[in-house]
């Protein structure tokens, strides 16, 4: 059976909630999704590659992504791309390991 943790990058599955905001917090200084050409300004969320943020409601066609040049990418070895419409790195390996899809 395949398990989150073999592609949680972030560790979050074994962090406590209070753990979790300030990862998440950490990521998002970090987060170069305002740069992206993909990115719609006015979106309530950036930093799509954390689990559990989830995709985009206001992108809807997807340009050029710089997932690869962002520090959360390099530091964290993250594998995806367009992380806003495609869904979390998390969510992107299980969904790549076990061939489903994400609604």
């Amino acid at each position: 059976m395949v398990k989150v943790s073999d592609f949680d990058n972030f560790g979050v599955e074994d962090m406590s909630q209070e753990e979790y905001r300030q990862k998440q917090a950490e990521i998002l200084k970090l987060c170069q999704c305002t740069k992206c050409p993909t990115y719609v300004p006015g979106d309530e969320q950036t930093a799509y590659c954390f689990p559990l943020v989830g995709t985009s409601n206001v992108i809807k066609h997807e340009k050029d992504c710089i997932c690869e040049t962002c520090p959360v990418y390099k530091e964290y070895e993250l594998t995806h791309t367009f992380y806003c419409t495609r869904c979390s790195q998390v969510c992107q390996s299980y969904k790549s390991e076990l061939g489903g899809g994400h609604e």
